[in-house]
Order: C-alpha cells, then sequence, then structure tokens
C-alpha cells in the first residue's frame, strides 16, 4: 500500500505482478485503517455477514434433513426452496441465482458429490403413473381403432419415470 500511495495504483500492479489488480490495490487503499487493526491471526474481513441468516440456516437444515432422508439435492432444489422461503418471509430483493448458490455452498461447507450407490426406487405416485399409462393406451386404443390384439406387450424396453441425477450436494467432511 505504501508503493501505490507514493506511485499510484496502476504503478504497483506493475510492479508486483497481475494478481493484486488495480482495482483491488484501490480497495485496499480504502480499507487501510481496518486492514491495520484486523487481526493477522483470524479470517477477518474475508466476507460481509448473511442479509437472511435465519433463512439461510433454514436452507443448510433442509437440505441436511433431505440427505439423511436418502434424497438427492441438486443446486436447483436448493434454489427453489430458498425462493420459496424468501417468498413466505417477504423477502423481495432475493434473486436466487446460481452465484448465491454456490457462494451458499461454499460458506455452509456443502459440495457437490458423485453419488456412490445408485439404487433405483419406485416414485411415490408410481401406482398412480401406471393408472395414468394404462388410461392413455385406452384412449389411444379407441381413438386410433386398434384391436386389443394388435398390443404387444415389451417388458424388456426400459421406461423410465423419473431419469435420476448421478450428482447431489453433500457436507465437506
Amino acid at each position: 500500500m505504501n508503493y501505490a500511495e507514493k506511485h499510484g495504483n496502476r504503478a504497483a500492479e506493475r510492479r508486483f505482478g497481475s494478481p493484486p489488480t488495480e482495482k483491488m490495490i484501490r480497495e485496499w487503499r480504502k480499507k487501510r485503517k481496518d486492514l491495520i487493526k484486523a487481526d493477522t491471526n483470524k479470517n477477518t474481513l474475508r466476507s460481509c455477514a448473511p442479509k437472511w441468516s435465519k433463512r439461510e440456516e433454514y436452507v443448510k437444515n433442509w437440505i441436511i434433513g433431505q440427505r439423511k432422508n436418502g434424497i438427492a439435492v441438486s443446486t436447483k432444489m436448493i434454489l427453489f426452496e430458498a425462493r420459496r422461503l424468501a417468498s413466505e418471509m417477504s423477502i423481495t430483493d432475493f434473486a436466487g441465482t446460481t452465484s448465491w448458490c454456490e457462494i451458499f455452498m461454499r460458506i455452509n461447507g456443502l459440495c457437490m458429490r458423485n453419488k456412490t450407490k445408485i439404487a433405483q426406487k419406485l416414485p411415490r405416485e408410481y401406482e398412480r403413473k401406471i393408472i395414468e399409462f394404462h388410461k392413455y393406451v385406452i384412449n389411444m386404443r379407441k381413438k386410433l381403432c386398434f384391436e386389443i390384439g394388435k398390443l404387444g406387450n415389451m417388458d424388456e424396453v426400459p421406461l423410465t419415470f423419473d431419469v435420476p441425477s448421478n450428482k447431489t450436494v453433500d457436507v465437506n467432511p
């Protein structure tokens, strides 16, 4: 900072290399008093406190609860839950972007992991889906005038109801 005060921010950037950019040096000079007073043994002045800490704590507990129940959690699910909670709490200036999700995960010690075990489970509403499929087949048979003898059974062809993801959010060890 002393060099920048004598020679300027750009000269300091050229002298010390590209990691301290001119903008970073400018910010350091603005926060000079705080930086001098800061405890060097602690991670001070790293980031601001969360704006809505109760919501973020709830979202983190929701993720941990989902994982304990064996449910894979995606970043989209986190965003949907955070947006839902923000609307419940009447928070209007929360955008719920992917960059917010990345920062939230980093701050709370969460990361993306590949699933180690993918066991296919039937969807919760599988019976309803089967009935809907049967109704669809019957309606199409009536609409297109197929005889029952013209329909074939293809139980060797896999039919996926829901495509499972191979990644999930988990707590960093």
